[in-house]
């Protein structure tokens, strides 16, 4: 099985959130959110791989917003 991997730099994903400078906000990319099916509200699983990547998975079996 083949996975396409896509490439964003950390600045178009992380964001610092402008209310508490001390947070971070990760934005998921347009093209990630519709390639997937997903939209604002979809619950997703994040996980962070052995060499730093973010693996982005749906929440299988709960119900999701849209």
């Amino acid at each position: 099985m083949s996975e396409e991997k896509l490439v964003f730099s950390h600045n178009e994903i992380f964001k610092t959130d402008p209310n508490n400078k001390d947070k971070v906000i990760m934005k998921i990319p347009n093209d990630i959110m519709k390639k997937q099916g997903w939209a604002e509200g979809t619950k997703v699983k994040i996980k962070v791989g052995d060499q730093g990547t973010i693996i982005i998975e749906n929440v299988q079996g709960e119900e999701n917003g849209k």
